[in-house]
């Protein structure tokens, strides 16, 4: 096997980069995209977007994780492990396949509509081919190539984004159904994977990774192994798919058996998966600190050395808050003028505002799971993913009849709420990661956010009062972005002033990301 020389960190971080492109491309499509097709068509590819998210979940995160811890820990078996990753990928992905497109017309009636048939089958076809692509991440990385599993990555995601554009304005303009675009947009996923697979593929023939010999065996102790892990390190990563496929399968279902109608509820429907881009995008730095904290966390415990694991824990928590915190109340300000610069129109602003608080709590799921897997406690963060999707499942049947969208946006907060703070107290508990953090930390932030917040309300309520009535889409826009950069200026001086980070804290991330220092150094001996 031949392999690239990245340090762990580098490799951590390059994979960290594209996971960030690779979210905000997942993000910036579903704009056009409601746009071209209204809050119907927008309805139509949600629901079966779960789907593709737990896919995409497994094929990034959880199976070439495992994989490569496997790999690490079984040098002297790699023909085994391989072979049997190898099988285990294909299987799965043909028994996945099976069962979605199979099941499709009963999902399709559960749901609650029977045309989502056909968008349920085509998303269904994906599973053929991206089980395969995560076997070639899996060992590229296990091998410590990360540079293949990066660049995959981004083929794969720019090839969908333009597939599912260009195919959706094709389907529009000739004038097909909202359930006829929707499928061939969520073809554009299966392009994008297949594109993806190709490439892996192409390296692997090429020799970057050699092929297990003849006398490899497969293993069910392997097979076994490799499932269980995938399951545990993919199931938090698709804490937000899991609410979505939640509020697929019982948002319209609830509304209808409250008496509406049956196209009203899918309308809004639509109105409500307005929220999901704007949560990915809040909550990307904090999956971005999940993704890099994993090895040197697990390096950390490996040494056994508590005092680091205490600091690291503390600082990407602290970082997990204090950024999702200003992304959500950020995002709470200005959600009506959003609302419609994005969308054309300000329907369910409430209930985005509502949804967007949590952002705090799904930002803190990621970064406790990732430092919670690398001192080995996966498993229970796992757990908590699963006691958040009941307490979802729960918050909807009670919850909407009565608020509506507000009670479905409600049941979101409450779940990932439970989760978070589940996470934070094993964390605390195994890590003692509090132990004596200034308790004057929490007060500060508080403080800096209720500034911003002022700070944000003041400005909006100055233009719309004494500049303009903001009713068209480019004034929503100017005040969106104005308010953003202002909120933004106000926040990065509170926590500034009040300290919220201490030196030592800035230290330990420059000291951590070791590139990022080489580049601080370069940049001081270019000044004269």
């Amino acid at each position: 096997m031949k392999t690239k020389n990245y340090s762990v960190w580098e490799g951590a971080m390059l994979l960290t980069a594209a996971a960030i492109i690779v979210k905000l491309l997942s993000v910036v499509y579903r704009i056009p995209y409601q746009n071209m097709t209204g809050d119907f068509g927008f309805y139509v590819f949600q629901q079966a977007y779960p789907f593709y998210a737990i896919a995409v979940a497994i094929a990034f995160t959880g199976f070439p994780m495992a994989l490569s811890k496997m790999i690490v820990s079984e040098k002297n078996k790699d023909d085994h492990l391989i072979k049997t990753a190898a099988w285990t990928a294909v299987s799965l992905g043909l028994v996945s396949f099976l069962f979605l497109f199979l099941a499709a017309p009963f999902m399709a009636q559960w749901m609650g509509d029977w045309h989502l048939e056909l968008p349920i089958k085509v998303i269904s076809v994906l599973f053929l081919f991206i089980p395969l692509s995560a076997f070639f991440r899996g060992t590229y990385q296990g091998f410590g190539d990360m540079q293949l599993t990066a660049v995959s990555q981004l083929i794969e995601q720019t090839i969908r984004v333009s597939g599912i554009l260009l195919l959706s304005y094709y389907f529009v303009l000739k004038g097909y159904s909202s359930y006829e675009t929707g499928a061939a947009a969520l073809f554009g996923s299966v392009i994008g994977a297949l594109a993806s697979g190709l490439f892996l593929l192409y390296f692997w023939k090429k020799g970057v990774a050699a092929p297990y010999g003849s006398k490899a065996r497969f293993s069910f102790l392997y097979a076994a192994e490799l499932l269980k892990t995938s399951i545990y390190l993919s199931l938090s990563a698709l804490i937000l798919a899991l609410m979505q496929l939640v509020d697929a399968f019982l948002f319209v279902n609830v509304w209808i058996e409250s008496g509406m109608k049956a196209y009203d509820a899918k309308l809004l429907k639509g109105v409500f998966d307005r929220g999901q881009p704007l949560l990915q995008l809040g909550t990307v730095l904090a999956a971005s600190v999940a993704l890099a904290v994993v090895p040197e966390m697990a390096s950390l415990a490996a040494e056994k050395k508590q005092k680091e694991i205490r600091t690291l824990a503390k600082l990407s928590v602290k970082i997990s808050i204090v950024f999702g915190g200003a992304a959500a109340i950020g995002l709470i300000f200005i959600m009506k003028y959003l609302n419609v610069m994005l969308f054309k129109n300000d329907d369910g602003s409430l209930a985005l505002a509502i949804l967007c608080i949590s952002i705090i709590f799904v930002s803190i799921i990621y970064t406790t799971t990732g430092l919670l897997q690398g001192i080995g406690q996966g498993r229970f963060a796992a757990y908590t993913v699963l006691v958040a999707v009941l307490i979802k499942i729960l918050g909807n049947l009670l919850l909407i009849p009565s608020f509506g969208m507000e009670g479905a946006a409600g049941s979101t907060v409450l779940a990932t709420m439970a989760a978070a703070l589940a996470q934070l107290l094993k964390l605390q508990f195994v890590t003692k990661f509090l132990t004596r953090s200034r308790k004057t930390t929490l007060l500060t932030l508080f403080i800096s956010l209720i500034l911003m917040g002022a700070g944000v309300w003041t400005w909006i309520h100055m233009t719309e009062n004494y500049i303009f009535i903001a009713d068209t889409r480019f004034e929503a826009m100017l005040i969106s972005i104005s308010a953003s950069f202002i909120g933004a200026v106000i926040y990065i001086l509170c926590i500034s002033v009040f300290k919220v980070f201490s030196q030592n804290e800035w230290n330990s991330v420059f000291h951590s990301i070791g590139f990022i220092q080489k580049v601080f150094k370069r940049l001081k001996k270019r000044r004269p």
